[in-house]
C-alpha cells in the first residue's frame, strides 16, 4: 500500500529497535528524548491540521476523515501516538510537573492536552493519541531533557 508523502520537513531516525522512520523536524527533540527515557512511539506529528490539509491536497481520492472542520481544529495541534502502558507512564510523570500538571490533568483549560484511546470492534486500539499545541514542544522537550 502507498504511503503519503511527508508534508512537514522530517529528518530519517533510526529506532532503538534499528528501523528507520521519518519524524517531524519540530518532533525530533521530543522523540529523541521519549527514546532515551525507554518510551516507545509509534507516530508523531509537528501539526495535524496543517499535515491533513496537505495530504488531502496531494491525493487523487478523499483521505476518508479530514474534512475542513477537522482541519481547521487540528491547526497548531502537535501529535504523539504511544503504546499505552507508555502513554500512561509518560502522562503520570508530566502530572508531577507543575508547567504541565494542569494540562494533562484537567483537559478542559486553555493549554490541556486532548487525550483519546481509539475504540475497535475488538476493543481499545493498542495506542493512545496525545495532542497538545505545538506552542508547548520546546518545554515538553525541556522537561523530558531534565528527567
Amino acid at each position: 500500500m502507498p504511503t503519503d508523502p511527508a508534508i512537514h520537513p522530517h529528518q530519517i531516525l533510526t529506532t532503538p529497535n534499528g528501523e528507520r522512520v521519518e519524524i517531524d523536524d519540530a518532533m525530533v527533540p521530543i522523540v529523541r528524548e521519549l527514546w532515551r527515557l525507554g518510551f516507545t512511539t509509534t507516530g508523531c506529528c509537528q501539526d495535524v491540521g496543517e499535515a491533513t490539509a496537505g495530504v488531502r491536497a496531494q491525493r487523487e481520492t478523499p483521505l476518508g476523515y479530514g474534512g475542513d472542520p477537522f482541519i481547521d481544529y487540528h491547526r497548531g495541534w502537535a501529535l504523539l501516538k504511544l503504546p499505552i502502558p507508555d502513554a500512561m507512564r509518560l502522562l503520570a510523570m508530566l502530572a508531577d510537573v507543575p508547567t504541565f500538571r494542569d494540562r494533562v490533568r484537567d483537559r478542559w483549560r486553555p493549554g490541556s492536552w486532548r487525550m483519546n484511546v481509539p475504540l475497535e470492534p475488538d476493543g481499545l486500539a493498542d495506542s493512545a493519541l496525545l495532542h497538545f499545541r505545538q506552542q508547548q514542544i520546546p518545554e515538553l522537550t525541556d522537561t523530558l531533557r531534565n528527567q
